[in-house]
């Protein structure tokens, strides 16, 4: 049986061998991922919660578009939903459902196949491998031990409070351009969807997450409010709630630095 991290690492190199084949052989290409994916609690539980609730036929509809008669295929703007679609587009695709060549006709106006399946790799499969190892790269570095994370809580400090970088919150700025040009809002709030599917992959009781869900979804919430007072208190609760634990250590450190101005 694999580890966690080898089936990662393994689906990874099926996604990149799928990329680089053609589409001729793409369908066997596609059941060797999909066959990855159903073997390996990590990404089967993974992709369960991102598609819990995901409206496959809606997001894929409004994905096809045509203009001045010109077909093209785009994919959503968040990423938890490129991670839902394409899966689930593979799926479709691997149980026959949904035929690849149709969807090729949106990657090359003149129907080259060749063509349009390079363009396909390179617009939805190269996406949707780098964010899913994104997730499980978080889900595994979860693994290390309490102790471990309780001794590195203790040489932390509460971060001095800027009032004035958690008020940008609420007004939807942006960093500079040396960082990502995302709103701060929607960066935190990826963070914490993070934060919450670590959680909820973890072996702590019912009981412990339901309590760290319910401090993280508080800090969602207030972010999306801006109310600058209101977050404050939302972050110093997420913070001693969640520091102790490794599964968020990094995402703690990165939401600290947005808020604080400290990247």
């Amino acid at each position: 049986m694999r580890t966690r991290e080898e089936s990662l690492n393994n689906f990874s190199k099926l996604v990149g061998d799928l990329i680089e084949s053609n589409y001729l052989l793409a369908n066997s290409k596609i059941f060797e991922v999909v066959t990855s994916i159903n073997s390996s609690k990590l990404l089967t539980e993974t992709f369960k919660y991102f598609i819990e609730g995901f409206n496959f036929e809606e997001v894929l509809s409004n994905c096809f578009i045509e203009e001045a008669g010109v077909k093209k295929f785009v994919l959503p703007t968040k990423n938890t939903d490129v991670l839902a679609l394409v899966y689930l587009m593979l799926r479709e695709i691997n149980f026959k459902n949904l035929q690849l060549t149709d969807l090729l006709e949106y990657f090359d106006s003149t129907k080259n196949y060749d063509l349009a399946y390079k363009a396909f790799g390179e617009q939805v499969l190269l996406p949707f491998k780098t964010y899913v190892y994104q997730v499980g790269r978080v889900l595994i570095n979860s693994t290390q031990s309490e102790s471990e994370a309780q001794a590195e809580a203790q040489k932390t400090a509460q971060p001095e409070v800027k009032n004035e970088a958690i008020r940008a919150v609420g007004e939807d700025a942006e960093e500079t351009p040396a960082v990502q040009k995302l709103p701060i809002n929607t960066r935190l709030i990826r963070l914490l969807d993070l934060d919450r599917l670590s959680i909820v992959q973890s072996r702590l009781s019912k009981e412990d997450k339901n309590e760290l869900l319910y401090v993280l979804n508080l800090f969602a919430e207030e972010i999306k409010k801006g109310d600058s007072d209101k977050i404050n208190l939302a972050y110093l609760a997420y913070f001693y709630a969640l520091k102790p634990y490794r599964r968020v250590q990094n995402n703690i450190k990165e939401i600290t630095a947005i808020l604080y101005n400290e990247i």
